[in-house]
């Protein structure tokens, strides 16, 4: 198992995770062990740098955000919403995972799958411990 000690650089994880603070990375080899609700670290190819997002959907798996709720396969996600209404469909293909900012306020601001759309699994780097 290999490990790296990394630094937040933006506010969108926040209230969970702050800019300045660091995480512990363990590099994943099986994506299978991807959950939903895990704190991932993915590669960016739009800025070239790594961002930190909440995995909300699993490949293979439909999204959907009905006013300020999300749905995964039509059930309720309990623990997410965001501040406004809005909707939103996306269907995740086998080798992806849709990832969230925890800071709903920046919905559709951050650099998120909201934003660039699914993340494919090969810019996966690890998950938070």
């Amino acid at each position: 198992m290999i490990f790296k000690i990394s630094e937040i650089n933006s506010n969108s994880m926040e209230p969970n995770f702050h800019e300045g603070s660091y995480y512990l990375l363990r590099k994943i080899s099986d994506f299978s062990k991807i959950k939903r609700n895990d704190v991932v670290v993915y590669f960016c190819d739009i800025h070239s740098i790594n961002h930190i997002k909440r995995a909300v959907a699993l490949p293979n798996e439909n999204l959907k955000i009905i006013d300020k709720y999300f749905f995964v396969n039509q059930e309720k996600i309990q623990n997410i919403s965001i501040p406004f209404s809005v909707n939103f469909d996306c269907d995740i293909g086998e080798n992806e995972y849709f990832m969230l900012s925890d800071n709903t306020s920046l919905f559709g601001k951050s650099c998120d799958s909201v934003k660039t759309g699914p993340i494919k699994k090969e810019n996966i780097l690890g998950s938070i411990i």
